[in-house]
């Protein structure tokens, strides 16, 4: 969830009111699918917790009545919404626990599930490392709001301390060792070895998803690393307050030795940026968002058609030491192909999507589950969406607010070819470098979003909370 405060750079606003006018969405589905109570009617907050089984077969075990509690929630139109969710359903407005008599109901529930050590009910680790992550998330929507969205000044700063403390608990009762937490199950290769999806992009079928099973394997695609910031894909970590790491990776139709030789072309390519706009105009203004100078050069070497990108989402957790951890479970994975390259690099080329997003279920299940997402699937936007909750009030332009998940690939990735690759033209980065990125083979992504989660407020304060309390 991004977070627009007053301290968000620029460029990020701007990009997120473009994806507000363009309806991004990124990151989650929600209607419920007959594993809890069915709703016939508008159900009042106060009839939470919502009846599920989520993590036990009897929908009245602790962990169940927890998760309906903190995870599954009304929405105006009477739904029920966020079972199997990626991320929960809070935004930077969202009052959903905070106010009376809904706060004190699941304080009340924490506090049954703290003291009767119901953390113990359930040793299987994935299934722990699964609450805990979700835990996790809550706990930082809770602490990095802003006002920008609470005109009032109502922060619910006592009750949103309340449930955290309680939160951090359960989070330390449930937390892995290391060896348990690189034990957990490779969901990727998991879901790659079942054969459920092409392997190969099909371009007679761009409708057919495909899932490289070759990922990580020094084949045909190269995993990126880079010298020149801290974070490759900044925008994805900050939006999940470094609970992921994002993985980055380009392979080019020729093979690994053609993709290698390509990058080391661009590090080489010179000038890299251009600082007199004049020299832009074989550019449209939708290529460069950025209204100020320098901005990539436009005659870059460029990618063939059929370069395919990708973006690996994996989940960090927080050991029993306290500590960020990585870990082998992939949250969700998303595929671009450059099909068409228009004339003087201009933006509106056509490009394929491909998004696998994370059945909780299905990987509790033993399976691999990571689910193709339909082209047309539509969602809550769980990244641009600034600070409206969407369930709390309907929204006029689109009912429930629930958008094409695709069109947010789209919307930030429309440039044409290598100009699309955010990482590489520093679109986000908050500073960027006088040389060119560079971007070479290598893999660094989870060390750099644990550094970077260790330097938040949201870490710092889940961490006098962890030490701070029995």
């Amino acid at each position: 969830m991004l977070c627009l405060s007053m301290n968000t750079p620029r460029s990020i606003k701007a990009v997120a009111m473009l994806g507000v006018f363009f309806a991004l969405p990124v990151f989650s589905i929600v209607i419920l699918k007959g594993e809890v109570a069915p709703v016939n009617s508008v159900q009042p907050a106060s009839t939470a917790p919502y009846r599920n089984t989520f993590f036990d077969p009897d929908s009245n075990h602790p962990w169940n009545q927890l998760y309906g509690m903190l995870f599954i929630r009304p929405g105006w139109d009477g739904k029920l919404y966020g079972l199997n969710e990626m991320d929960p359903l809070y935004w930077d407005s969202s009052r959903y626990l905070l106010e009376q008599p809904l706060h004190q109901k699941a304080l009340s529930i924490l506090d049954k599930f703290i003291q009767s050590d119901a953390a113990r009910l359930i040793k299987n680790p994935l299934k722990r490392a699964l609450l805990q992550r979700m835990l996790w998330a809550l706990f930082d929507d809770w602490a990095s709001h802003s006002n920008d969205f609470n005109p009032d000044g109502n922060m619910f700063d006592s009750e949103r301390q309340e449930l955290q403390i309680r939160l951090v608990k359960i989070m330390k009762a449930v937390a892995l060792t290391d060896e348990e937490i690189k034990a957990l199950p490779d969901n990727y290769r998991m879901e790659a070895a079942a054969k459920s999806y092409a392997t190969a992009f099909d371009p007679k079928n761009n409708d057919q998803p495909f899932l490289p099973d070759t990922f990580f394997s020094n084949k045909d695609w190269v995993s990126l690393n880079n010298t020149n910031y801290d974070l490759l894909a900044p925008v994805h970590v900050q939006n999940v307050s470094g609970r992921s790491v994002f993985h980055v990776l380009i392979s080019l139709p020729t093979g690994r030795n053609d993709t290698l030789d390509y990058l080391k072309r661009l590090h080489d390519f010179q000038p890299h940026w251009i600082y007199d706009w004049s020299k832009m105009d074989s550019v449209s203004e939708p290529f460069v968002i950025k209204s100020e100078p320098p901005w990539a050069n436009p005659n870059l070497p460029q990618v063939p058609i059929l370069t395919r990108f990708a973006l690996v989402r994996m989940a960090n957790l927080i050991n029993a030491e306290g500590e960020v951890t990585s870990s082998p479970l992939t949250e969700s994975i998303q595929i671009r192909i450059i099909l068409t390259i228009r004339p003087n690099q201009r933006p509106g080329g056509e490009q394929s999507f491909d998004m696998f997003t994370l059945d909780q279920m299905k990987l509790m299940a033993g399976e691999g589950g990571l689910v193709a997402e339909n082209k047309g699937t539509r969602t809550f936007d769980m990244v641009f969406a600034g600070g409206r909750d969407f369930l709390q009030k309907r929204d006029e332009r689109n009912e429930n607010g629930e958008f094409p998940r695709m069109i947010s690939c789209q919307a930030c990735h429309g440039a044409p070819g290598i100009f699309s690759m955010n990482s590489y033209i520093q679109f986000f980065q908050a500073n960027r470098t006088l040389q060119p990125p560079d971007l070479h083979e290598g893999d660094d992504a989870a060390w750099s979003s644990e550094v970077w989660k260790r330097k938040q407020y949201t870490w710092g304060l889940l961490h006098a909370y962890w030490f701070g309390q029995n």
